[in-house]
């Protein structure tokens, strides 16, 4: 094997240490045919293992603590109600959630309702399905868990958003900022 020097920075340096693209770049310059090639991958350096993990230094936003529909677009993944239905009228859109027994496991507290002109989410806290808590006595209660549906990005733009709360079902209404028809729920 024939070693030659590479004028670099580090002097130090032989062909042997560098590979053929790095060896082709040093001695031809911007008329090297890897040329673009050239650049460095900047993110951190893979430790082997398989699993995924958070590349950015920002913490992530609660959705609770944000006021802006940035935070509600970013939880679509945690949208676990999926039996519901919607209705198109002419002012107003009406989304029915099937919850079976929300009424009587859940107070107005708990369910929450954030929008945006472009989003929504629902929150259900500390729902009970009905076949869970079967011989439980009162006292021994089981907590609940937390439902919810979210909609990142409406059919159309709403100025505001209501909800009733109804024995198995909760009703959404949503009224349209302007008056057109809307052929499904989601852009």
């Amino acid at each position: 094997m024939i070693v030659e020097e590479i004028p670099t920075e580090n002097s130090n340096v032989t062909i042997a240490d560098v590979s053929a693209l790095e060896h082709n770049i040093q001695s031809k310059g911007k008329n090297a045919y890897y040329f673009a090639h050239s650049h460095k991958a900047t993110g951190p350096k893979w430790d082997g293992k398989i699993e995924p993990r958070l590349l950015s230094r920002e913490s992530s936003s609660n959705i609770d603590s944000s006021s802006s529909g940035a935070g509600l677009v970013s939880s679509l993944s945690k949208s676990n109600i999926t039996n519901y239905a919607f209705l198109d009228e002419e002012e107003k859109v009406k989304l029915y959630v099937n919850l079976a027994g929300v009424g009587d496991c859940c107070s107005d507290d708990d369910i929450k309702l954030d929008f945006t002109e472009t989003s929504l989410r629902l929150k259900v806290m500390n729902f009970v399905s009905p076949g869970s808590g079967e011989g439980d006595e009162p006292e021994n209660k089981k907590k609940g868990e937390d439902r919810s549906l979210v909609f990142g990005k409406l059919f159309g733009e709403i100025e505001n958003a209501t909800f009733r709360k109804k024995t198995d079902k909760i009703i959404i209404t949503l009224k349209k900022k302007e008056v057109k028809q809307w052929k499904k729920l989601v852009a």
